[in-house]
């Protein structure tokens, strides 16, 4: 590992303890164990895919008339009131 900085991290004993099993049976230190494992999981999971050009999913059609003309009425009403 060329360059590398540290990260300290809070983990359950017992894990911990496998980690060192796992690093002793692999010949390495934990920090590399643990490094491999860590950057095997994230390259393994699936990324998502974003279009961010057809957003086509949760469209939300604008207001009618009588549906602006009913948010205008309620607006008013909260101002009368404060």
């Amino acid at each position: 590992m060329a360059d590398t900085v540290s990260l300290t991290l809070k983990i359950d004993p017992a894990l911990k303890e496998m980690m060192k099993s796992l690093a002793l049976e692999n010949q390495v230190s934990v920090s590399q164990e643990v490094s491999q494992r860590l950057r095997a999981s994230i390259e393994a999971a699936p990324q998502p895919v974003v279009d961010s050009q057809n957003p086509e999913d949760d469209t939300v059609p604008p207001l009618t008339h009588a549906e602006l003309k009913q948010l205008r009425a309620l607006l008013k009403k909260t101002r009368k009131k404060k």
